[in-house]
């Protein structure tokens, strides 16, 4: 025993209740117990005799009682040890579990990301989306935000969105786009302006009152260009940004519209004139610095799935 100022120091080995009891030690005193050999103990954990008993003599000074008898046939349990057993099996099941969730978590995605939509669920494949990424990425929160490809784009730029839906060319270096799908599009009318659609012709339709979208719409550049290419200018009644106010609006009988095609299926209120339109493509857009960013990598992976197409990467090597 020393003193080292008011404080007294012990000096020699520590007691029982300084050492700290290692997992190897448990796991030797398993070995031991079920090979009842130290030995075979010793093959089974690719180790020398020597060192299991030092092993199991540390562990038994660590807790401070006697775990085998030694035997001429070799090691018996003593009845603190066959009590002791089951713990540490249990003790060396829950620091394997927390390993095995360690290792997983190396691989589990955490986070959250928020994509922006500009058109219906269904068109968008949405509910598989989201039941993708819930089956592969289960504690990666989704968020999916209504939107138009108008106020999609610059959300994305900033970093209000993760990424987004959008309908057009997009000529933005700082955009990776990836095509999904080309759109349709068709002029939609209102039921209750059937008497007055007199032809298809565009001057005619012209005349007639129109629904507006925003100029950064698709839509808009595919009014626009119809009615170019025939010199004359539709009639504007209001401008609907958002894809189903624009139905809506179609619907009510406000004025006529450019749609996708197919919104009008089987609609009592609204249909498709005959006249032929260029089609728009579909496009999925994250900022080009972000492409390898883990959260973005598998919101491709699950959208690729989901619309049957190459991710980018995939598709970069196929062109190599």
């Amino acid at each position: 025993m020393a003193w080292c100022g008011d404080l007294r120091c012990t000096v020699g080995q520590p007691t029982s209740q300084d050492r700290v009891m290692e997992l190897y030690h448990l796991r030797t005193f398993v070995a031991v117990a079920e090979e009842k050999h130290l030995t075979r103990a010793a093959e089974r954990l690719f180790t020398s005799q020597p060192a299991i008993s030092a092993h199991i003599k540390a562990l038994e000074e660590t807790l401070g009682v006697t775990l085998f008898d030694r035997t001429p046939k070799g090691m018996r349990l003593t009845p603190v040890g066959e009590e002791l057993l089951p713990r540490a099996r249990q003790a060396l099941a829950a620091a394997s579990a927390v390993m095995q969730h360690a290792k997983g978590l190396q691989d589990e995605l955490i986070g959250s990301v928020r994509i922006g939509l500009n058109t219906d669920a269904r068109f968008l494949r949405l509910t598989a989306l989201q039941a993708g990424l819930a089956e592969h990425y289960p504690r990666l929160e989704v968020a999916m935000l209504t939107g138009s490809t108008g106020t999609n784009l610059p959300a994305v730029r900033v970093g209000k969105l993760d990424a987004a839906f959008v309908t057009g060319e997009i000529d933005d270096p700082s955009m990776s786009v990836c095509f999904l799908c080309d759109e349709p599009l068709v002029i939609g009318a209102p039921v209750s302006l059937r008497d007055q659609i007199i032809s298809t012709d565009v001057a005619d339709l012209a005349r007639l009152p129109w629904v507006y979208t925003s100029p950064d719409c698709s839509h808009f550049a595919a009014m626009r260009a119809l009615f170019d290419a025939h010199c004359c200018e539709p009639t504007r009644t209001l401008i609907a940004n958002q894809e189903d106010a624009l139905v809506e609006m179609i619907r009510a009988g406000v004025g006529l519209g450019i749609v996708r095609a197919g919104v009008f299926s089987n609609d009592d209120h609204a249909y498709e004139l005959p006249v032929a339109l260029p089609s728009v493509p579909l496009q999925f857009v994250y900022l080009r610095k972000r492409e390898n960013d883990p959260l973005i990598r598998a919101v491709m992976h699950q959208l690729c799935a989901v619309w049957g197409i190459a991710p980018p990467a995939d598709a970069a090597r196929e062109a190599g």
